[in-house]
């Protein structure tokens, strides 16, 4: 009873939606496109061939769109492609694929890692983590503690948490507690300088802002999320992007001080992580849903995104 009752909300929302704002933008969600995808990071990993099958069915289906043009007076339901965080297979693996099918979109780059050979912290993690025995020491901690017992996402919590200098010091300590042979692997790195470069000046390519850090922005005070804003956006300067519209909100977090400084800064508008389609309002506004795409294919996709288009009329 309570399934349908939810089911009749979400469908009058979406009617409600339409009448009043037109059609939907499904602004679908991606980070790596790679053939090294993990059992537990399988959401952020889409392999090759899936992610070219997902940009036919796009092509076909619907009116595809860029992040920053206007969203009004669509004959079908439009679609957006982006990326989080600026993994290097971005410009390996998936621009020639989105050159291929003429598909525009936009990346946004964690400046953090760029022309190092650092992972981000959770894919060393999984790393980590499944090179680790069932029992397995935790820094600070003198027992051994199971891996049955929810640790996983106990320890991606806690070091959510934490700065990135306090992370490396954690890392280093784990691997050396569980004999972890962890070395930075090509496939996980991040964008160089030059490949940053070369897609600021590809016509399909927009670039926006994950800051600098990838800390969740809703747990920072004003002056700390203004940091990490105006650092990123310092670091692209350097690579001659200019302009940069938009924010993708790493982890999806933010408070009041963020819409603050990004009216402060001139940005159109942030990218949440919240799994709901977009309307036009939501760009008026400017605060934009997007959906997760996961490591699927034909039937499985369609089903998924049916979820968040509008079969109304």
């Amino acid at each position: 009873m309570k399934t349908q009752l939810k089911n009749r909300y979400y469908k009058f929302l979406k009617l409600k939606s339409r009448v009043l704002y037109g059609r939907p933008v499904l602004v679908m969600m991606y980070h790596r496109v790679s053939n090294s995808v993990g059992d537990k990071l399988g959401e952020l990993t889409v392999s090759v061939a899936n992610f070219e099958n997902q940009l036919r069915y796009y092509k076909e289906k619907y009116q595809i769109l860029k992040l920053d043009e206007e969203w009004t007076s669509l004959k079908k339901t439009g679609l957006v492609i982006t990326f989080d965080d600026g993994y290097a297979d971005n410009i390996i693996n998936a621009l020639p694929l989105l050159e291929k099918y003429q598909i525009p979109a936009t990346i946004f780059i964690t400046t953090l890692n760029i022309d190092t050979e650092k992972e981000f912290w959770w894919d060393r993690l999984f790393f980590d983590y499944s090179h680790c025995k069932e029992l397995f020491y935790l820094p600070n901690q003198s027992d051994k503690i199971s891996k049955s017992n929810g640790s996983y996402k106990s320890i991606t919590y806690y070091l959510n948490k934490i700065s990135n200098e306090d992370k490396e010091k954690w890392f280093l300590e784990f691997e050396e507690l569980n004999e972890i042979p962890f070395f930075p692997r090509e496939e996980y790195r991040s964008l160089t300088s030059s490949e940053v470069k070369l897609l600021v000046a590809h016509p399909l390519i927009t670039l926006g802002i994950h800051t600098h850090n990838h800390y969740s922005l809703g747990s920072l005070n004003y002056e700390e999320q203004k940091k990490e804003l105006v650092l990123s956006i310092q670091k692209l300067d350097e690579l001659t992007i200019k302009n940069i519209k938009y924010l993708a909100l790493p982890h999806g977090s933010y408070n009041s001080d963020t819409y603050k400084i990004l009216d402060e800064i001139g940005f159109s508008g942030i990218l949440l992580a919240n799994n709901y389609y977009s309307s036009n309002n939501n760009k008026t506004r400017k605060k934009i849903n997007r959906i997760l795409i996961p490591n699927i294919k034909d039937k499985e996709l369609v089903r998924y995104i049916d979820r968040y288009d509008f079969k109304i009329w």
